[in-house]
């Protein structure tokens, strides 16, 4: 008994010692001293990696998107957006089946420009 307690005494005193708290790599003059390590790499200023700049919402992208129909000339309907697709309502004053066409895939190319995250749907009212 004696024997197998000075066993787990001595196996316990190496484990314990070989728990030691780790020291921190230091720079004797080796390369890199005083070199600062840019660890963000993501450069977009919309990320939410950024805690400390305004985020875009659902509610500006709709407003981006009415903006783009309108500097058109346009009538903006209802704006809707459902993942990564957006679903725009516009008045057009052309009602020929080919131009209506034309101009729905240009303003779809300008709402695509301002938001690039969705994929864009422009529908005729």
């Amino acid at each position: 008994m004696m024997k197998v307690s000075a066993v787990l005494l001595a196996s316990l005193v190496l484990f314990a010692s070989g728990c030691s708290p780790l020291k921190p790599p230091e720079s004797n003059g080796a390369a890199g001293e005083g070199q600062q390590l840019n660890t963000d790499i993501n450069l977009n200023p919309n990320s939410y990696r950024n805690m400390g700049v305004e985020k875009p919402t659902i509610s500006d992208d709709q407003n981006k998107i009415r903006e783009v129909v309108e500097a058109e000339g346009l009538d903006a309907g209802a704006v809707s957006i459902n993942g990564n697709h957006v679903w725009v309502n516009v008045k057009f004053e052309s009602v020929e089946a080919m131009d209506l066409n034309e101009q729905r895939k240009r303003l779809a190319k300008k709402i695509y420009q301002a938001v690039p995250r969705y994929k864009v749907h422009v529908r005729a009212k």
